[in-house]
């Protein structure tokens, strides 16, 4: 009886449950969506380079930039400088002696603007930096402005450019690119990320370029392949590999002979080189690095690399024209070649727990490499060549044989400590603190009395404030010192090893600002940075070179990304500053060029762009502007400003292909981009079409 009333009274309860399910079933439908993130400044996202805290861009009294890899591909941008001379005040000075160079800040060139790759530099060899050259294969670059010192060493016053590469993933996923462009451009690219056992993942991406170039005899290919793998055997330990090879040939443009000053439209496409010229550059690199995560508070970090870098030259880089015989004279007919290795290996701890109560965040570590650089070239070589305006360019002249001529060592150490304190739960203090030993070597093969012994060992700090003035609205202050050689530490030649490294100091306020809704973000930053140190002449002895000059710049930077009607985005940045030099003497009779500005520094530089994005298609336009720069420190040549425009139209479709077609300098625009000594300047590439083909698996 009583087994009989327990099964009613299931069954009466069953038929009350099921009538309240039924019930609930008819209720209102509720839908809950994410809002997806909007690409922009990318301030609330994690920035490895302005910090090792695990910071957000937000967070860091810094002027840092994100750029993402869509960004970068709806705009058309194919090299590394082309990407980043979008990002606020970066300005390209490449040429073909230093590979890729920037300016920013009124401080220019590969011993003032450092480049890395995942946080790891490769050490400037003769003032040469070749790798990486092209963003296929990375998944944002990032952009610190100021010195960098602190987190990268000397030579970083100017600040960082470093490309983060896409990382290996379980997630099995293919992605492939094809394209073909004006003056018989071509480009393919590959990757493609999947798992390996129960514990692993690979990652390869692989592409190639090439072209015949805007100017005759100006063609150009390269070619690499990236390789990563990453094992995950806890929760809490990563183990990371890297393997990766490219090869690059760029065109060799050492720009054509100007006619008064100033570049002539009729050489526009005219290359002075000579015929059987070379400019070739393979880099080698590997890696493996260890992440593990002790506890919930600790964490372990260790890194070890290798870098190879082998470079060839083979040209006559100066041009000189004769506006009455209608010749040009053809003159360093220069042929060298650059060996150079990097090992090196950095250990991090980084703890981040309470402290009195109050949230800390903390890291140190201590980082050590060798690099060598052997040099060879056939100095002392005098020939010339005079050839009528227009004709051909003859082969390479040369008196002597390439020779090696020296090889260069530097052996460093550095310990490094940041910290991050709460105050509250508004306002944070962060400081920074770098020691570096610095021992430079130079073994000469042509004069015994050019060898050198010399060490350094710098200070440098950072210390800065950010106070959450509201829930998306940040404002800041820092203090910084940085320090850059006057020349290249890696063959640091006699005359040279007598000075010091000069000395940076920054000073630096701004506003980092996330609007609501997703409708965009901006930041405004004012700075002044003062290096001293700088090599001069002596004012009473002007043949004598001393330290003692000094050069500085004041500014102020905007960036923007807004969304401010659906389907509707605009990018804009600009800065504007004051570079100069406060004192420098020249030549020998010692003449002062203080108050004028540094070569190849523009003082006004802005970017915009405006898209129309659409699920099924998408169409944007462009400009950058560049304002007027000199080609001496004199001033007595000038570049004149310029604006550029491009434009970008892509049809999705569907989920697995985009169809899309990039216009660079979309009104054929005729401007010097660049000088190259007194005699010559770098005319701007002219108006070019890329059609391609991205696919997605």
């Amino acid at each position: 009886m009583k087994r009989t009333n327990h099964i009613l009274a299931a069954a009466v309860l069953a038929a009350l449950s099921s009538g309240a399910l039924a019930e609930e079933a008819t209720l209102e439908e509720i839908q809950v969506k994410a809002q997806p993130d909007k690409p922009g400044l990318n301030l609330k996202k994690t920035n490895s380079t302005s910090n090792r805290l695990g910071l957000t861009a937000q967070e860091t009294p810094a002027s840092i930039e994100t750029l993402d890899i869509q960004t970068i591909r709806q705009r058309g941008d194919i090299s590394v400088r082309e990407a980043v001379t979008r990002t606020t005040g970066i300005t390209d000075i490449s040429t073909p002696g230093n590979g890729q160079s920037f300016s920013s800040r009124g401080f220019a060139g590969n011993n003032s603007v450092a480049q890395a790759e995942d946080g790891v530099r490769l050490m400037t060899g003769a003032g040469t930096l070749t790798y990486p050259s092209d963003t296929w294969g990375y998944e944002r670059i990032e952009v610190l402005r100021g010195p960098a010192s602190v987190l990268f060493g000397d030579g970083s016053s100017g600040g960082i450019v470093n490309s983060i590469r896409k990382q290996a993933s379980r997630e099995a996923s293919i992605e492939a690119l094809v394209g073909a462009g004006s003056y018989g451009a071509y480009r393919a690219a590959l990757g493609g990320t999947g798992a390996i056992s129960e514990i692993g993942a690979f990652r390869i991406d692989a592409s190639v370029l090439g072209g015949d170039g805007y100017i005759s005899r100006g063609d150009y290919d390269s070619k690499k392949i990236m390789t990563s793998l990453l094992f995950t055997p806890t929760d809490h330990l990563r183990i990371g590999f890297t393997l990766d090879h490219a090869k690059d040939s760029p065109t060799a443009n050492f720009g054509a002979p100007l006619r008064n000053g100033k570049i002539n439209h009729a050489l526009r496409s005219s290359n002075y080189n000579v015929t059987n010229n070379e400019m070739e550059f393979e880099d080698t690199r590997a890696r493996a690095k260890i992440e593990w995560n002790v506890t919930e508070h600790l964490q372990l970090k260790n890194e070890a690399y290798w870098f190879k870098s082998d470079r060839e030259w083979q040209n006559a880089e100066n041009y000189a024209l004769n506006s009455i015989t209608n010749t040009v004279t053809q003159s360093t007919f220069l042929a060298i070649t650059h060996g150079q290795k990097q090992i090196g290996n950095r250990f991090e701890i980084i703890h981040s727990d309470e402290f009195w109560e109050h949230q800390n965040r903390f890291s140190a570590g201590w980082e050590i490499s060798r690099s060598e650089l052997h040099h060879a070239s056939n100095a002392g070589n005098t020939a010339s060549n005079v050839i009528p305006l227009g004709a051909d360019t003859g082969l390479f002249l040369s008196t002597t044989a390439v020779l090696p001529n020296y090889n260069g060592t530097i052996r460093q150490q550095a310990f490094f400590a940041e910290d991050a304190f709460n105050l509250n739960d508004r306002w944070k203090l962060i400081a920074g603190v770098r020691k570096e030993f610095i021992h430079s070597d130079r073994e000469d093969f042509r004069n015994v009395a050019n060898e050198v012994r010399d060490k350094f060992s710098p200070v440098t700090w950072r210390l800065g404030t950010v106070l959450e003035a509201t829930d998306n609205t940040n404002l800041y202050g820092q203090i910084s010192k940085g320090t850059d050689p006057i020349t290249n530490l890696l063959g640091l030649n006699l005359a040279n090893s007598q000075f010091d490294l000069t000395r940076s100091r920054q000073a630096e306020v701004g506003i980092k600002q996330s609007l609501e809704n997703i409708k965009g973000e901006w930041t405004l930053a004012l700075y002044h940075i003062a290096k001293d140190n700088i090599i001069t002449q002596d004012p009473i002895t002007p043949s004598i070179s001393v330290q003692g000059g000094k050069q500085s710049s004041r500014g102020i930077e905007y960036s923007t990304t807004l969304y401010p009607v659906e389907h509707w985005r605009l990018d804009f940045n600009a800065a504007l500053l004051n570079a100069r030099y406060d004192e420098l003497r020249e030549g020998g009779a010692g003449i002062s060029r203080a108050g004028n500005t540094p070569t190849n520094v523009p003082e006004k530089v802005a970017n915009a762009w405006v898209y129309y994005q659409a699920p099924e298609w998408e169409a944007g336009i462009g400009a950058r502007y560049i304002g007027k720069r000199y080609a001496n420190n004199a001033n007595d040549i000038s570049l004149a400003a310029y604006t550029v425009y491009d434009a970008s139209a892509a049809w999705h479709v569907n989920k697995q292909m985009t169809l899309r077609a990039n216009i660079r300098n979309l009104t054929d625009k005729f401007y010097a981009a660049l000088a190259y000594g007194s005699t010559q300047q770098i005319v701007g590439a002219p108006r070019q079409l890329e059609l391609t083909a991205e696919f997605r698996y």
